[in-house]
């Protein structure tokens, strides 16, 4: 009986390996930091969505949603986003492991901007601040390891969490 449960267990732990190896973003800033095209034309918003389209993708404009720079708000941003295809979910509870997806973060420089925080593989989080390189660390220069007590600058206003399942995601 102890090894049949060992058998359950040791599926089970490579199972969620398997899942996590498939749906998970790794951090590799490389990927995304070539000065060039890429980095030029993906945004925050391609970053944590982890979906390179070269076109600087904005939440909802992929369904007709077009948020001005006027006066953005967590709900305007959080509801294109939800237009594109990401659920909201309790940032502690995570996006759970029945579907490939991934988790990110919202958060708002109240009426001037918005900013995507993505968790990667290794458990950190990780940014692509607009055209600027990938970066694994929060404005202060430390490791990120909640988008919620990181040093965001100028965005000071948490929206909430987000699951991206990539083939469920529209951002083009």
């Amino acid at each position: 009986m102890k090894e049949f449960i060992a058998g359950i267990f040791e599926k089970l732990i490579k199972a969620l390996a398997d899942w996590a190896d498939k749906c998970l973003p790794v951090y590799n800033p490389n990927a995304w930091n070539d000065n060039n095209g890429i980095q030029r034309n993906n945004n925050c918003y391609n970053y944590g969505c982890d979906i390179r389209t070269d076109t600087f993708a904005q939440p909802g404009e992929a369904h007709g949603i077009y948020l001005g720079s006027n006066n953005l708000n967590c709900n305007d941003v959080l509801n294109a986003a939800i237009a594109d295809g990401l659920v909201v979910v309790e940032c502690d509870k995570g996006c759970g492991c029945s579907d490939c997806h991934h988790q990110v973060a919202l958060v708002i420089w109240p009426g001037v901007d918005y900013h995507w925080y993505r968790l990667d593989k290794d458990g950190k989080w990780s940014h692509k601040p607009g055209r600027t390189p990938a970066t694994n660390l929060d404005n202060s220069g430390n490791l990120i390891n909640d988008p919620r007590t990181a040093d965001r600058g100028n965005y000071t206003e948490f929206c909430g969490c987000f699951c991206v399942n990539k083939s469920k995601v529209s951002i083009t």
